[in-house]
């Protein structure tokens, strides 16, 4: 992997005392965009090493994709620059090197290799002799070929192994008592053939000890062995324990619970983050009200904190990104340590944001304010980092050809003209964008023979990319008049201009049109849109339950 890999330097940032610099990494094998580091949590899976859609999960530290579209692409730092030759105790004989084939689809929709657990892989280890394979999930387990006696209190010697089981029946893993796949790796015991444990189970035994509470064992309970008195949340995800799902891991000394996830991956002790704090951040594991100092807002449990500023963040904070474009504003905001004094009210949410604490603002707009939590939710945020890079320039959609003429993208072969000459237009002539008719509005009209092409002068001013609160990307207009779409805020169908975003939302421009508040003669106060599955109550006038609709804060 190192032979092709090209590392970009992006300029540096000064934040405090120390300089900061965007190291871009260009990895065909695995990804058609260059990738940038992270040194904060994401939630997501590797795309490399985690093959299974639903295994989700905290990921401190690697990278990630910083394109449109692409923000569940993430990858451990280990499974982008990965060692060329290890040795493993599952094949203790001989070294692995380092394999890698190409990437021939961002989908992985053919892989090469298999693993000797039975998943297949484009990036891991092989054994020249022995034909031995490993991909980087195994790669990275330490665990032992065979486990001791009276391990997980049982008598028998446990072997790792990866092959179908004798008779029939599906067999439960003794730590997390669900099913244990047979062609996936696990541990059995070669006399009793019943008694099995998932690997990644090996850290959830009946008792264990964890870094965030080393002081006692944890218990493994499910279910009604859990104590009415027990800690519901995990100490350091906050995760809520559902007692016919999930395993928890409790101290009944203490009465702190751990969930399994959180087990198996624990969060850093320390963490560097200069984008976020010049100095190192220390976990605090342990139940504990305070204030964010990133976002404002309030924490119960396992802050990052410094010890030489007395500086206190959620682990979810850490990293926010500096320079963002959001569907509410149409310039972008940056984030600020603290906006100052002032009232301030946040864009989204319409809250009071604390001018003491950090949040987004806009540069070119002195009054407009976001809470950082708002700022970077996923239906508010297009999840693309903007800094170190130019704004994009507005293109025109039109050219000016002299006072009176233009030339329309839309209707790029011929010019349109203003209508100056007191041209009276039947009552049936509907503009080509808004397919409303032109009635008294000045217009721009075709007067070539044959061409009944006509818009609004406002429509023809119609900008040809915005952003809009139905969706977190930006939208496009279209112009392909003959194409009859439903605009998916008003229902209606049409067949004018149209504005469709990146996730493939169409909406007509009318509706492009309508801020995320509106006046309305109806209510004698200010309305704001939200979207939802299941209103209630349902629209005022026509009863509706699902879709978007404007709602009274009051």
């Amino acid at each position: 992997m190192e032979e092709k890999e090209e590392e970009e330097e992006v300029p540096h940032h000064d934040y405090g005392s120390k300089q900061i610099s965007m190291e871009r990494v260009e990895l065909p094998q695995l990804h058609q965009h260059p990738l940038i580091p992270f040194t904060h949590f994401v939630f997501g899976r590797c795309v490399v090493c985690t093959s299974d859609a639903t295994d989700r999960g905290y990921i401190y530290g690697g990278y990630r994709c910083n394109e449109l579209q692409c923000d569940y692409v993430v990858f451990h730092k280990e499974c982008v620059k990965p060692l060329k030759e290890i040795n493993h105790s599952f094949h203790p004989d001989h070294t692995f090197k380092l394999v890698i084939s190409g990437l021939p689809s961002q989908y992985f929709d053919f892989l090469p290799h298999t693993c000797f657990c039975g998943e297949n892989f484009i990036i891991g280890y092989c054994c020249s002799i022995c034909d031995f394979k490993l991909d980087l999930r195994c790669a990275r387990r330490s665990n032992p070929f065979f486990l001791p006696e009276i391990f997980y209190g049982h008598k028998h010697l446990l072997k790792l192994v990866c092959e179908p089981y004798v008779g029939r029946g599906w067999k439960f893993c003794k730590a997390c008592v669900k099913s244990v796949k047979s062609d996936c790796p696990h541990y059995r015991c070669q006399e009793c053939k019943e008694f099995v444990i998932h690997v990644d189970c090996l850290n959830c035994v009946q008792q264990a000890y964890h870094t965030s509470h080393p002081q006692h064992p944890l218990k493994s309970l499910r279910g009604l062995q859990v104590p009415d008195y027990a800690d519901k949340n995990c100490l350091l995800c906050e995760k809520e324990f559902n007692q016919h799902r999930h395993q928890l891991h409790h101290c009944d000394v203490c009465n702190v619970s751990i969930c399994r996830a959180c087990m198996r991956n624990p969060p850093p002790v320390v963490v560097e983050c200069l984008k976020t704090h010049e100095h190192q951040l220390h976990l605090v594991p342990r139940l504990l009200d305070f204030t964010c100092n990133a976002c404002g807002t309030q924490g119960n449990r396992s802050p990052y904190f410094c010890l030489s500023c007395n500086f206190m963040i959620h682990r979810e904070c850490i990293g926010l990104p500096r320079v963002i474009n959001i569907n509410r504003h149409n310039h972008r905001i940056s984030f600020t340590p603290r906006l100052g004094h002032g009232e301030w009210k946040c864009k989204v949410c319409r809250k009071k944001v604390d001018g003491f604490y950090g949040a987004y603002s806009c540069s070119k707009c002195p009054t407009f304010a976001i809470h950082a939590r708002c700022a970077t939710r996923k239906d508010i945020w297009d999840m693309v980092e903007r800094e170190g890079t130019p704004e994009e320039e507005e293109i025109a959609p039109y050219e000016v050809i002299d006072d009176n003429t233009i030339r329309h993208f839309s209707h790029d072969h011929h010019n349109l003209q203003t209508n100056n000459d007191g041209m009276i237009l039947s009552e049936s002539t509907l503009c080509m964008a808004c397919v409303f008719q032109i009635g008294s509005e000045p217009f721009y009209i075709c007067k070539k023979q044959q061409c009944d092409f006509i818009l609004h002068e406002k429509c023809a001013n119609l900008p040809r990319k915005k952003r809009h609160v139905r969706d977190n990307r930006p939208f496009t207009l279209h112009t392909d008049s003959h194409f009859t779409f439903q605009c998916e805020l008003c229902d209606q169908y049409s067949t004018g201009f149209r504005y469709e975003s990146g996730n493939s939302v169409t909406i007509d421009v009318r509706c492009a049109s309508i801020s995320d508040s509106i006046e309305h003669k109806s209510h004698p106060h200010p309305l704001y849109y939200y979207y939802t599955h299941n209103n209630e109550k349902g629209c005022s006038r026509c009863k509706n339950v699902r879709g978007c609709f404007f709602r009274c804060d009051e």
